[in-house]
């Protein structure tokens, strides 16, 4: 075929930059990118909008995209001595002035950590390993690195590594310090199928331990170096023979997939891939693969392949983000933990990972248990969750909980309720793609009210302050017009609190969403999801910062007969006229689910503080 002919369609704008084909669509939108003619671009012009696209990068960094972030941070991994953060550094600016890659100068550094700690020796695998990658000068010569097993070699790798290429493979590494709770008993059979530089493994083993008893997996070769590296010096001993490998504890070819191997471990743990980027192929993949899961998040399918390979007796410690535990598309994969018959602990761990903008927890699981498994959350103190009350559809684990806490929610769940009916709309306010081209401070011709998330207060809206012309043809994302124009409920989308108002006929932006109910009475939802008693539902059972549909859709509301119907409506006319309050509200809420007046102060207490 002759290459002047070649042409490209939207698809190979997806799958070059690994986005989807909705975001293409508003780049054409929006205008960043031309719109193929006849459905496709020439040779010339899609190279073009390629080269334009790689160019334009302070815009795929706004959308905070790291994948195209291509600085480099330095990762101390826990390492707090301020001499071997200078010697760190100085590794670091060593390897920028030579012409190493990555790969060589790792190795090399290797070699000269392991000279420096008389652990080189030339009959040793790790000699043989390190002289495959590199065997030239020895650009460390200078130093003399003593051996603290503080992962040093693992902290130059990460961090001479650009954050685009730790942000695709999802390989942000574990620091010392939250490892301390992980004891791995001495004669344990112990896997670690992420296991980077072996950083977990280190600090968590005994150097009791039979190294022949060690298996580490990883599809990064250099890291799986570090390993070994790591290991040897762990045990003072060139001539260990722990089990390192590459394996992809998710993408396996057939002869080493690993859930068709036999082996079962005693103590598996690891920080497995989080946000990892994959192509649309891959996640057809892993859909296809898994689609008892539903779900193309990797770390559900390292826990759910780990499971797999967990001895009866054996136990698990993971660490993950918080979302496994409170997110409804990981929900089969808490359903197959709870049917596991392990105990399971949570420790909630916060922000934990640099340069990872998620909450972390430390999942365990114990071995089977004979009698029912429990839920143990170790967070000020240790307290229970009653696994009766993890149900589906969902099977939400509400680990930032009190027993008070569930006692109260256990009581509001129990009483007769009902729920939001199907045939209520939930639509997302308007995307304009361009808030500065697009928004004014000051009405202009043909502009009308925009109200933001902020604008909304319990049961009002503030006077507007944004104002737009409304073109949707030209919005990155548009709802039907006539869910703006309809009477309906505005909310606060980003909020640790439920506000929301009637509204009839404005725009709203992304920032405030839109219910439309047409079964329930919208006057008496407004009352209720303003109440502190369904702010303390969203937050306690749901721990988010995001009010998504999920959480409305789960919600329990009082099933309405004509004189509850009535006082609902007396208190909301009130409201609106401040003849009532929303403590009116409340009493005929907390009437209904029966809490108490010193459980009503406790929920207020946990939602508003002092203030």
């Amino acid at each position: 075929m002759n290459n002047a002919n070649v042409t490209f369609v939207k698809k190979d704008i997806q799958n070059r930059f690994n986005i989807s084909l909705a975001t293409v669509n508003n780049w054409i939108k929006t205008g960043v990118i031309p719109a193929p003619k006849d459905g496709y671009y020439t040779k010339d012009i899609y190279s073009a909008l390629v080269k334009s696209i790689e160019i334009d990068s302070l815009r795929l960094q706004s959308r905070a995209n790291r994948s195209y972030q291509n600085s480099s941070d330095v990762i101390f991994l826990g390492i707090k001595d301020k001499k071997r953060k200078e010697l760190l550094l100085n590794l670091i600016e060593t390897f920028k002035k030579s012409t190493l890659s990555i790969q060589e100068a790792t190795a090399c550094l290797g070699k000269q950590l392991l000279i420096n700690n008389d652990l080189y020796a030339e009959n040793s695998e790790i000699f043989s390993k390190i002289k495959e990658i590199y065997n030239g000068i020895n650009i460390f010569q200078s130093f003399n690195i003593e051996n603290k097993n503080d992962d040093i070699l693992g902290a130059f790798y990460q961090s001479v590594q650009s954050i685009s290429c730790k942000s695709k493979a999802g390989a942000f590494y574990t620091p010392a310090e939250i490892l301390t709770s992980i004891k791995i008993p001495v004669n344990a059979k112990v896997l670690d199928p992420c296991c980077g530089s072996g950083s977990i493994l280190i600090n968590t083993l005994s150097k009791n331990h039979n190294p022949d008893n060690i298996y580490a997996f990883d599809i990064d070769e250099i890291a799986l170096l570090i390993c070994h590296i790591n290991l040897i010096l762990f045990f003072n001993n060139s001539f260990i023979s722990p089990h390192i490998e590459k394996r992809d504890l998710i993408f396996s070819n057939e002869i080493d997939l690993f859930s068709k191997n036999d082996e079962k471990y005693d103590f598996i743990v690891t920080n497995p891939p989080w946000g990892s980027k994959l192509s649309k192929q891959q996640k057809d993949l892993l859909l296809s693969r898994y689609p008892f899961l539903e779900t193309t998040e990797v770390f559900s399918i390292a826990l759910y392949n780990s499971l797999k390979k967990l001895s009866e007796n054996g136990k698990l410690n993971f660490f993950l983000p918080e979302s496994i535990l409170n997110v409804a598309s990981h929900k089969n994969i808490r359903k197959i933990l709870l049917n596991s018959h392990r105990n399971i602990e949570i420790f909630p761990l916060g922000m934990a990972f640099k340069g990872v903008q998620s909450e972390c927890v430390l999942l365990k699981l114990s071995e089977i248990m004979e009698n029912e498994s429990q839920i143990i959350v170790e967070k000020d103190k240790k307290y229970k969750l009653n696994i009766k009350n993890i149900t589906s559809p969902n099977y939400l684990i509400s680990y930032n909980i009190s027993e008070v806490d569930e006692k109260i929610l256990n009581k509001i769940y129990s009483l007769g309720s009902e729920r939001l009916s199907e045939t209520t709309k939930f639509a997302l306010g308007i995307v304009t793609g361009n808030n500065k081209k697009y928004l004014h401070e000051k009405k202009m011709n043909d502009d009308e009210p925009v109200f933001r998330g902020k604008d909304i207060l319990p049961y009002m809206l503030k006077s507007p302050e944004t104002f737009i012309k409304f073109t949707p043809d030209v919005f990155q994302q548009v709802a039907p017009i006539t869910m703006y124009r309809s009477k309906k409920i505005v909310y606060k989308f980003i909020s640790d609190k439920i506000v929301c108002a009637l509204n009839d006929g404005n725009l709203v932006l992304n920032s405030a969403n839109i219910i439309i109910s047409y079964d329930y009475p919208m006057e008496i939802l407004v009352c209720l999801f303003n109440s502190p008693v369904y702010t303390f539902i969203y937050q306690k059972k749901f721990n988010s910062k995001k009010v998504l549909k999920q959480h409305f859709q789960d919600f329990p509301l009082p099933i309405l007969n004509y004189d509850l119907s009535r006082k609902f409506n007396e208190v909301y006319s009130g409201i609106l006229n401040n003849t009532k309050k929303q403590e009116d509200a409340d009493e005929i809420i907390c009437s209904y689910f029966e809490i108490s007046k010193k459980e009503y102060d406790y929920i207020k207490e946990s939602v508003y503080g002092n203030s």
